[in-house]
């Protein structure tokens, strides 16, 4: 089974440098990597092209969106949606530029699918990394919930992968900007009408909070779309 992985990046070179070499680093090599760059900056941007130019697993998508236009979507949700189109895979996931995927993470999820007919989407344990001033000051594990279909606030998106045919039912993610702290829940809420999500007792991957984050910055009432400080 061929796994399709979409990344959104926005200003974040170190971060997606470290975001693609995970993906690079799995031990089951039937992949493909989609990027979409949202306008990031030229340091971004170069870093991109030049990890393209060495891999042809990876693809890049530049969504050329203007400063002015950022307030009117979730970018996240918008970036992923110019990405399906695009996907070749039997399986789809999805990784932000400031997190990590362990490098087990497509060999374990992609038995589970292949031995399982009637999985439909999985989502593996989180390692959630605080971050602070550069430093790790504290780890912690996201606990499993089951088999479930509330995996709403309790699954990070970074943690699951589906079958493609998911998308004939389910065809978008919801980027109304209403939906900026929680458009993965909104695409959760949409999966879950047809299917549960089904636990893999495994640490697939680690999601980074840190003060430059989409989350934190709102917390802060600020605009999630004002990131031109993200690294």
């Amino acid at each position: 089974m061929k796994v399709s992985c979409i990344l959104t990046s926005y200003n974040r070179p170190k971060g997606v440098r470290e975001a693609i070499a995970s993906v690079q680093r799995q031990t089951y090599s039937n992949w493909e990597l989609i990027i979409v760059d949202d306008n990031s900056n030229e340091l971004t941007k170069r870093v991109l092209k030049k990890l393209i130019n060495k891999d042809s697993r990876l693809k890049l998508i530049e969504s050329n969106v203007k400063d002015k236009d950022r307030h009117k979507t979730v970018r996240y949700s918008t970036c992923i949606n110019l990405a399906l189109s695009h996907i070749s895979g039997d399986l789809v996931t999805y990784l932000t530029d400031d997190d990590i995927y362990y490098p087990q993470r497509f060999e374990k999820m992609v038995k589970i699918f292949e031995r399982n007919p009637h999985i439909y989407v999985l989502y593996g344990r989180q390692c959630v990394v605080h971050i602070q001033n550069g430093k790790i000051r504290r780890k912690r594990l996201r606990p499993l919930v089951g088999v479930t279909k509330h995996p709403m606030s309790r699954v990070d998106h970074n943690s699951f992968m589906h079958r493609r045919s998911c998308l004939n039912q389910v065809k978008v993610w919801d980027d109304d900007p209403s939906f900026w702290r929680n458009a993965d829940a909104m695409f959760f809420r949409k999966l879950v009408k047809f299917w549960y999500f089904h636990p893999l007792n495994f640490i697939t991957d680690e999601h980074r909070i840190h003060s430059k984050g989409i989350q934190a910055k709102m917390r802060r009432n600020k605009k999630p779309w004002e990131e031109k400080d993200a690294e």
